[in-house]
């Protein structure tokens, strides 16, 4: 894949995380498409992967992002990427990553987004404050 072919994925997450991350980034970024949410509430494990299955098939998601590696949504999305190597598994989902992903996922190539990925979700936590004012 090269820049300039739209990669998608899917949300995966507890309870209405995904769907506030997307709907949060849409009101910075526009709407978008070519992005999934499914949230595992209310639902047995197989259920949430038979459900992630549908997507894979009628969507062809580049990347599963995941908000608990631990977690069922993590655990089904692990199987996923198992069964198809060529997917990226996002863990630890946050809307500095999504906006990462979003913005650049026609414009840089697969690996530079990946690296971007992190990055961008790693840049986005700090602690601020009690004694020092640094940030840890």
């Amino acid at each position: 894949m090269t820049p300039g072919a739209r990669i998608s994925g899917v949300l995966v997450t507890h309870g209405a995380l995904g769907a506030e991350l997307l709907k949060t980034a849409e009101s910075i970024l526009g709407p978008q498409d070519d992005i999934a949410v499914l949230s595992n509430a209310g639902k047995p494990l197989d259920l949430l992967q038979a459900e992630l299955e549908g997507l894979m098939q009628g969507m062809h998601p580049r990347v599963l992002f995941v908000d608990l590696l631990g977690g069922s949504c993590g655990h089904v999305c692990a199987l996923m990427q198992r069964r198809f190597p060529r997917l990226l598994l996002a863990t630890g989902v946050n809307l500095p990553m999504l906006l990462e992903f979003l913005h650049h996922r026609e414009r840089v190539p697969p690996a530079d987004l990946k690296q971007r990925l992190l990055e961008r979700g790693r840049d986005g936590i700090r602690c601020l404050g009690w004694e020092s004012g640094e940030e840890a």
